[in-house]
């Protein structure tokens, strides 16, 4: 009886946190669009605007959070990026993310942007840039974005529903980072944002 009861608290906990997580990224896709819609960002033109209706995403899907084991590094090295345009984005890498993820075992280096330090709002903003195997059919080709806030803790919940596009993905007019190689994971990550947006305004 009492591993019973246990079972079912667990239970409604597990419930309780999807339903959290699913509303947390509801909000984020409507704050995301909203920026773009509004123009804050300034990444669609006055005609684009006009026929903005909102990010296009996958479903939520629960499999997607997921808890990741952090690995900090000393800080000091740094890589050089290959962006969209002729552009090199200069980053120092800050640790590496592991975890599973569809039953595979998974890795993403974490980066810390050497230009962003004395910027009073982004200065603890960290960037995972990824690729995974729908790339070109269904998300971006070029790969998908993760932010996250330094400093980070021995565990790291990710939630891959909340991924988004550079702006790259939708205007030439801006230079994106490439996801680094070893950040290419091995699973269809069918969750976050997809490539393109829709034209109508119901979410």
């Amino acid at each position: 009886m009492k591993n019973t009861l246990t079972l079912l608290v667990l239970a409604f906990s597990i419930s309780l946190c999807a339903q959290d997580d699913k509303q947390e990224s509801t909000d984020y896709r409507k704050e995301l669009s909203l920026e773009y819609k509004s123009g804050e960002n300034k990444v669609l033109t006055e005609r684009e605007k006009k026929n903005f209706g909102y990010l296009n995403f996958y479903d939520f899907d629960p499999e997607f959070v997921v808890e990741a084991r952090f690995e900090p590094l000393d800080n000091t090295e740094e890589l050089q990026l290959e962006t969209s345009t002729t552009r090199i984005a200069s980053y120092v890498k800050y640790g590496y993310l592991h975890f599973t993820l569809k039953g595979k075992k998974c890795k993403l280096l974490v980066l810390s942007s050497p230009s962003l330090k004395d910027d009073p709002e982004y200065y603890n903003y960290l960037s995972v840039y990824f690729t995974d195997q729908t790339n070109g059919k269904g998300s971006y080709k070029v790969g998908r974005y993760m932010e996250l806030r330094a400093p980070l803790g021995e565990t790291v919940m990710l939630n891959f529903n909340n991924t988004y596009n550079p702006y790259c993905a939708y205007s030439k007019r801006f230079s994106c980072p490439i996801p680094p190689v070893e950040n290419h994971l091995p699973v269809k990550v069918t969750a976050g944002v997809k490539e393109g947006f829709r034209s109508f305004r119901k979410f």
